[in-house]
């Protein structure tokens, strides 16, 4: 553990800082991701990534984050054909949906490609996963309202589903209103979060961080009409909690 911002573990470790223990504690869980999907090796994934780029803290938080999605792949009677990872940054948690699922076309959106994106992608190619169902949008929400009609996949019988992880301030309320006006499924692990976009004006807030964090992500889940609110494990990061739902029509 550190001091990384929202508590959990300090975001400046890498696989190399862990002791030879944790270090094989994390080994099992790549291999553990890996075992349901012929396209996906994590553990000679990240043995391909620069060490660098192997950030515990990211690297923790986007499998977990993953096996929401599984869960909520799993809940949707609908085909999900299409995954838009929103402000994607590092891009870890779309590049697992593109790798175990080749069938899903993931469109990765942020207003430029950061290094760890390109080469985590690198390495992703180089462990037997393709990849070529995964493509860069450089842009913001915008790109995703201009072509919403395109990417509904309607006409396929197909479903899309939003993913926004950590969406910083206006994007995670943004994004949530793209997918429920096109009745897309969505999942959302806010970060920053402002009061005045979720709570009375007037309402004066006298908690300490914790609890603003959860009051407010419970704002976001009863607005939305979110199917489920679950966290991932609380000494990875203090802001883990995680909202999904299937789709507007699908939760009504």
């Amino acid at each position: 553990n550190g001091s990384g911002g929202g508590g959990g573990v300090d975001p400046n470790i890498r696989l190399e800082d862990l002791s030879p223990n944790k270090r094989a504690m994390l080994w099992r869980l790549l291999q553990t991701t890996s075992e349901a999907h012929d396209t996906l090796d994590m553990p000679r994934m990240i043995s391909a990534l620069p060490p660098k780029y192997v950030r515990v803290k990211e690297l923790l938080e986007s499998l977990l984050v993953f096996g929401h999605f599984e869960q909520l792949l799993r809940k949707s009677k609908k085909r999900v054909s299409n995954v838009h990872d929103v402000g994607c940054g590092h891009g870890m948690v779309g590049m697992l949906c593109a790798a175990a699922y080749p069938h899903i076309t993931v469109q990765s959106i942020d207003r430029i490609p950061r290094e760890s994106f390109q080469a985590q992608r690198r390495a992703f190619v180089e462990s037997r996963s393709d990849m070529d169902n995964l493509h860069f949008v450089r842009g913001d929400l915008s790109v995703l309202e201009k072509n919403a009609d395109d990417s509904s996949s309607s006409s396929s019988g197909g479903h899309s589903l939003l993913l926004c992880v950590h969406g910083c301030k206006s994007l995670t309320h943004e994004s949530i209103e793209l997918a429920e006006a096109n009745a897309w499924a969505w999942l959302s692990l806010p970060c920053c979060l402002q009061a005045e976009h979720h709570l009375n004006p007037r309402t004066n807030l006298k908690v300490d961080d914790d609890m603003r964090f959860a009051m407010l992500c419970g704002a976001i889940a009863a607005k939305y009409n979110a199917g489920t609110v679950s966290s991932i494990d609380r000494r990875i990061t203090g802001r883990g909690i995680v909202l999904t739902s299937l789709g507007r029509s699908a939760e009504r």
